[in-house]
């Protein structure tokens, strides 16, 4: 039964495959809940494909927990599977990631970022929610300096989803729970290991956001991800993590060591087969380092709408460009859209 499942999922170029009991196992398909043509799931059926998937660590955080999630190959295909309990059984999402690379002119990365990729030492983040790709654009990332310079990476996920071959460059690959036990753990100890780049999969807690800051400022690119709904609520976001009493110190700090920072979102496409990436680009400059200094960053989308030449890109300008090239419906968009009325009135009149 695991091996039919992630085969359909494959083939079907789902990003999820979801088990619930009493329903049919259902694929999310171009961001759709598609349930397939099977008899409905039982406790007994969801038990078995857990049992034969899940590692004896991840039974016992399942047991004490009540969830778990790992990595898990399938030939050349990687999934993340979550396993948690609800109404007294098991639920299940395994989450699809393709061993396919994209290219950074696919994703239309400005030579700008691609420039930051090749910094000694900074701090670049990619937020968005979560299913928004920014796993995807990572991958990309780092297979973009894997591919153009000679250095280390050391990435620190939870589970890792991408697998990423040697290059140029030497790839070292921790996983939370596996090779090391917190994301502060991680980045802290990559420092004794002679790291070039430093991959965070996730700066969710204050102290992996300081020792993130504490190697972006001592010589090493570190690009992490985090949940935020713009680039500038990322930043916001960052800061509050810490007290009052720090604040003032960690807006100078990020205002030095941040590189750039990539929002995004998925949205579904046009011929409803798959979904398109929208992103804000937010370069730092001298005057947005300055809002953040002074904690205004209310004003930096004014600087992004400024800043094309810059290698920045809005959301609004991102978004409009899907709809005129057609990748996206310009009404399904406007969903999306952080100025719906503005986005709806200038689509109509095209």
């Amino acid at each position: 039964m695991v091996e039919k499942l992630l085969k359909i999922a494959i083939c079907h170029n789902a990003n999820d495959i979801h088990l619930s009991e009493g329903i049919p196992p259902t694929l999310r398909i171009g961001g759709k809940m598609v349930r397939l043509q099977e008899a409905p799931l039982s406790a007994d059926d969801i038990e078995r494909v857990m049992r034969a998937l899940t590692p004896p660590r991840c039974m016992v955080e399942l047991s004490k927990n009540g969830n778990t999630d790992f990595g898990y190959n399938f030939g050349e295909n990687r999934f993340r599977i979550a396993v948690f309990r609800q109404k007294g059984g098991i639920g299940m999402v395994m989450r699809h990631f393709r061993n396919v690379m994209f290219t950074l002119d696919e994703l239309q990365i400005p030579q700008e970022v691609r420039s930051a990729m090749v910094r000694e030492r900074g701090l670049f983040i990619i937020t968005g929610p979560t299913g928004s790709g920014k796993t995807t654009t990572m991958a990309t990332l780092i297979d973009h300096i894997n591919s153009s310079c000679n250095k280390h990476i050391i990435t620190i996920e939870d589970p890792i989803e991408i697998l990423h071959s040697h290059k140029l460059c030497n790839i070292s690959q921790r996983e939370i729970g596996v090779d090391v036990f917190t994301f502060a753990e991680g980045v802290r100890y990559s420092m004794r290991h002679d790291p070039d780049v430093i991959v965070v999969g996730e700066m969710r807690d204050v102290e992996t956001i300081r020792i993130a800051l504490r190697a972006a400022e001592t010589g090493h690119l570190v690009l992490g991800t985090l949940h935020a709904r713009t680039a500038s609520a990322a930043i916001t976001r960052i800061i509050a993590e810490f007290g009052s009493d720090e604040r003032d110190f960690i807006r100078m700090q990020l205002s030095n060591s941040l590189l750039g920072v990539i929002n995004q979102v998925l949205i579904p496409t046009a011929d409803g087969k798959g979904v398109a990436s929208v992103m804000e680009i937010l370069m730092n400059t001298p005057p947005v380092a300055s809002l953040i200094r002074q904690s205004k960053e209310n004003l930096i989308l004014d600087e992004i709408r400024k800043g094309k030449n810059l290698g920045m890109v809005s959301f609004e300008d991102s978004l409009r460009y899907r709809c005129v090239n057609k990748i996206v419906d310009w009404r399904e968009a406007s969903l999306y859209s952080r100025e719906p009325d503005t986005f709806k009135t200038r689509m109509e009149k095209k």
